[in-house]
């Protein structure tokens, strides 16, 4: 795999990992990086193990092989419910809201942890609905009512309340219009100048270069390639190559 500046400090480092699905090698050496505050596009083809890689990360798949660090601290195979509190969030592509909880319902659900006072939960609360108007005004509508697009924003409102060092974002503009991608953008902007970290696996490769620092390619379960998102543009040969789009 090829190598440009790498983060000078990782908040999230995967070297040489491997997972199965039964007898299926999903992954087959995947290795990446991620800096703090930093934003980070991982792409490929459909199948070719990327979202398996977040999932990995958070302990949602088992790894057979390999390590994964936070903050320099080996992690692998530690429990999800362990790593959303040392400070790892997840948005899975389905968005998994609780679909018969109240949009507040629903994000009281990473504000109700131990050590969070009631004023801080507030402050939480008016930031989101700051950033997410539309969520303030649906506060009290069930989840499952909700369009896709806003849906997608309760999913990231809900793991902004965990306050994470690093979000775990897949698929966040899958189905979305044009102008819900937009503010998806605009929000990772906002997350990244906050110091949030962000590993994007994304289908939109104009989103992802706009938004990224740096890319990884996979192919076949492995990190073929890496290159500073700056030196690429949508028509690349390597946008062609990995995705041939």
């Amino acid at each position: 795999m090829t190598k440009p500046d790498s983060a000078a400090d990782p908040i999230v480092k995967v070297d040489d990992l491997h997972a199965y699905y039964g007898k299926s090698h999903v992954l087959n050496g995947v290795s990446l990086q991620v800096g703090r505050s930093e934003v980070v596009g991982l792409l490929g083809r459909n199948g070719v193990g990327k979202s398996t890689t977040l999932k990995s990360i958070m302990g949602l798949v088992h790894a057979q092989q390999g390590t994964v660090l936070f903050e320099g601290k080996p992690v692998t195979g530690m429990p999800a419910h362990k790593l959303a509190r040392s400070g790892i969030a997840y948005v899975p592509e389905d968005r998994r809201i609780f679909r018969l909880l109240t949009v507040m319902e629903n994000l009281r659900t990473g504000l109700d942890r131990a050590g969070m006072t009631e004023s801080r939960r507030h402050e939480l609360l008016d930031k989101v609905y700051e950033l997410f108007p539309i969520l303030a005004e649906r506060r009290n509508q069930h989840g499952g009512t909700l369009s896709g697009g806003e849906q997608q924003m309760l999913a990231i409102a809900r793991a902004m309340m965990l306050e994470p060092k690093i979000i775990l974002l897949d698929e966040p503009t899958e189905g979305l219009m044009p102008r819900m991608v937009a503010q998806i953008a605009r929000i990772i902007e906002i997350l990244h100048r906050e110091g949030v970290a962000i590993l994007l696996v994304e289908q939109n490769v104009a989103l992802t270069l706009e938004c990224s620092r740096r890319v990884y390619f996979m192919e076949k379960g492995e990190t073929r390639h890496h290159a500073a998102a700056a030196d690429l543009t949508v028509d690349d040969p390597v946008i062609h190559q990995y995705l041939g789009v």
